[in-house]
């Protein structure tokens, strides 16, 4: 990124500030759905909250949970343009025109201070951290093809049927060693900071969010493949979610949403994220097991393939 596009001095202020705001001890695993309604006689801060005012995007990719995907992923089919690399190429194959794929995401949200709540809503202070391994199923060794390791310091804050989240976001890819030594794979240096804000409103059964972000640190700069007019600083992102019970029961409930983001980094190519499927509720309503059909279009996911053309269908 160069200096020319790099944000103000007050924004890189909030960048060196917020972590030591937000950087404060402590873990506590959230919750999938976020609960608003506070009792009046509570306004005092509190450690360790129960309660959630922003969840994450149902549809996301990239944001910290625990879930095991089965995909079907055009990746590797042919040579983007631009593309982040060099040419690789598999032994004695083209590029699978479809690859089957696993991906293991290991990760959570965790809550830790709520300096100020009122009724209706409040402010929670908390932690996100997760990585995201995909592996290639097609052959016997289950080689990794890239890991995406991501480190959030959210703030959450609720008023009524409005919720707000505004995160700082450290981002770093690694692509497999299985990767280079045997299909030639370059490395890409992809390391990344970002301060991104998402705004929702719940309607019901229907949430609806957008927002964006901006890059205050980046990599890529570094990567002479990439040109003179690459840029990675901004970002925007927006989306819905739904979930009803079209049934008798309680304890199984039907979700839905989608997912649109677009940067500069993948020179603005749209990403679109779907997801449909069923949450099944224990009583405490503290575990919510998932079994969710996915569809993904548009540029990777995955930060080593940022500029890679990528359709998944696939189930979680």
């Amino acid at each position: 990124m160069s200096t020319s596009t790099l944000p103000g001095t007050p924004l890189r202020s909030i960048g060196l500030l917020l972590p030591l705001i937000l950087a404060l001890p402590g873990t506590v695993l959230a919750q999938e759905l976020p609960r608003t309604a506070l009792a009046e006689e509570e306004t005092g801060d509190t450690w360790f909250p129960s309660e959630r005012y922003f969840a994450r995007p149902l549809a996301s990719n990239r944001e910290p949970v625990f879930a095991l995907r089965l995909l079907g992923s055009t990746v590797f089919r042919g040579r983007s343009a631009p593309s982040e690399r060099s040419p690789f190429y598999f032994p004695g194959q083209d590029g699978p025109d479809v690859d089957v794929q696993g991906e293991a995401a290991l990760g959570g949200a965790f809550h830790i201070w709520q300096p100020i709540q009122w009724n209706g809503g409040g402010l929670i202070l908390g932690l996100q951290a997760g990585v995201f391994g995909r592996f290639r199923l097609e052959v016997s060794s289950s080689d990794l093809v890239a890991s995406d390791w991501i480190v959030s310091l959210p703030a959450e804050v609720a008023w009524g049927s409005w919720s707000a989240r505004l995160k700082i976001t450290h981002w770093s890819a690694h692509i497999g060693d299985e990767m280079i030594e045997g299909a030639g794979a370059e490395r890409v240096d992809f390391t990344s900071g970002t301060l991104d804000a998402l705004a929702a409103y719940q309607y019901g059964w229907l949430r609806v969010y957008g927002g964006g972000g901006v890059v205050f640190r980046s990599s890529l700069e570094n990567e002479i493949q990439l040109g003179p007019g690459f840029s990675d600083d901004y970002q925007l992102r927006g989306g819905t979610d739904a979930r009803w019970r079209p049934w008798a029961r309680d304890d199984v409930t039907l979700n839905a949403g989608i997912d649109w983001q677009v940067s500069d980094r993948a020179a603005w190519g749209s990403q679109i994220s779907a997801r449909l499927g069923l949450t099944m509720h224990d009583d405490e309503g503290s575990r919510r097991p998932r079994f969710l059909l996915l569809y993904f279009d548009g540029p990777s996911p995955m930060g080593q393939f940022f500029l890679r053309t990528n359709d998944i269908g696939g189930s979680r």
